[in-house]
């Protein structure tokens, strides 16, 4: 073979292998299918004590899946706290695993709130909110408007106000408390700075 011929050869096979690596670049990659690691169910309940979410998946079989620390929600575009998300609310969640083998989310995307629910059905009524738990150490505590502060495991402030239906036992444990005292309470959020206690819970550490 001469060296024309050797020379056209060799050009020929550039452009073919060229060619090849376009068709790699352009087809040849998996595409990752949107939401495929995630995890949709209705809340049903929230412990934030133990940082788990009690949901109900579609096949109606209760799921408790935990967050972490860092867990974030989204909604409408928007960011809020774990602690904001409310019995009734259909979620998202990307699913991860601890090193022990447990699932835990760390993001979280509210696909139908129970307000845009109830709204939809044409309910007039203010939508009741889940019920929640709450957890921390008591650092102020105001006897005249029957509320204490608490910092939570999230390690932000929360306010806690008696609700005006609260039970004698309950009253006499708030006026019982002292600044440094850990409670366990079960209530709602109002919003992400103030929750209504419904009652005191037993501290089972």
């Amino acid at each position: 073979m001469n060296l024309i011929n050797r020379a056209a050869l060799g050009l020929a096979l550039a452009l073919a292998l060229s060619g090849c690596s376009d068709n790699v670049a352009l087809v040849g990659r998996p595409t990752l299918e949107l939401g495929q690691d995630e995890f949709v169910a209705e809340v049903e309940r929230l412990d934030t004590s133990s940082r788990e979410i009690h949901l109900r998946p579609n096949d109606s079989r209760t799921r408790v899946v935990g967050y972490s620390t860092e867990a974030r929600v989204m909604y409408r575009g928007r960011e809020y706290p774990v602690t904001q998300l409310e019995a009734g609310d259909i979620v998202a969640m990307r699913l991860r695993q601890d090193s022990r083998g447990n699932s835990y989310t760390d993001l979280i995307r509210v696909q139908e709130s129970i307000q845009d629910r109830n709204q939809r059905r044409g309910d007039g009524a203010s939508p009741v909110r889940g019920i929640q738990t709450l957890d921390g150490r008591v650092e102020q505590l105001d006897f005249q408007r029957s509320s204490f502060e608490i910092r939570g495991q999230s390690r932000e402030r929360v306010i806690v106000s008696l609700s005006d239906t609260a039970r004698r036992s309950d009253v006499d444990r708030f006026r019982a408390l002292r600044s440094g005292d850990y409670v366990r309470v079960e209530g709602r959020f109002l919003n992400r700075e103030r929750f209504e206690l419904d009652s005191f819970l037993r501290d089972d550490r």
